[in-house]
């Protein structure tokens, strides 16, 4: 399936979930994250994976990506990505630390501070779903990884058997003091999803 076979009103379901979903993870966040970092509202948009790489800097630009796989009524795969300067930020802003130019090797308390922050997200958005549908969704734990974009954006093709060229993004803002931090929600689901959750919501497939 792809994006460009829905329905206007199926794309509007899935950028209002996306929207519910932000607005819950921000209030977590609110609770998690310290008193001068904010998240901003998102934009909720489709593009093709291509898209997404040329997004955060191009394909061979280094990222973080924290990612979790879904499972029960609906599956599939849900990815965090920030740029790596972005990705020092985020970190630096939670755990108060500086780090130098370019590539740097986070250790286990930076990976869990993105992990944490990313897995707030990317719960929030999967739980809107469910309670939105009343399907089923249990998270797996989640991962990262730190690579080229375009190596990270090939894993949810390679997992879900290439089913589609396109993804539901949510564009995910942090602003510290007077500094953006840019990160990207990547949402990616097998044909069978879509057809569950618009079936649940009453819209035709």
């Amino acid at each position: 399936m792809s994006y460009k076979d829905l329905s206007s009103e199926q794309l509007d379901v899935l950028k209002e979930i996306g929207n519910i979903g932000a607005g819950n993870a921000t209030t977590s966040l609110a609770m998690l994250l310290n008193n001068n970092l904010r998240m901003d509202i998102p934009s909720v948009k489709i593009m093709s994976f291509d898209d997404v790489s040329e997004m955060v800097g191009g394909a061979e630009t280094i990222v973080a990506a924290i990612l979790t796989g879904f499972k029960g009524d609906v599956s599939g795969m849900v990815l965090f990505v920030l740029e790596i300067e972005d990705a020092k930020n985020l970190a630096g802003s939670m755990l108060n630390r500086t780090y130098g130019e370019g590539l740097v090797d986070f250790d286990a308390m930076d990976r869990s501070a993105l992990k944490e922050v990313g897995n707030i997200l990317m719960s929030a958005y999967l739980s809107s779903i469910s309670t939105l549908t009343n399907l089923k969704v249990h998270t797996e734990p989640p991962g990262i990884c730190i690579d080229m974009a375009g190596s990270v954006l090939d894993l949810p093709l390679i997992e879900l058997g290439q089913v589609s060229d396109d993804a539901l993004i949510i564009d995910s803002k942090f602003r510290d003091n007077n500094e953006w931090i840019d990160g990207y929600l990547i949402f990616v689901a097998d044909e069978e999803a879509y057809k569950r959750i618009f079936t649940a919501l009453g819209i035709g497939c």
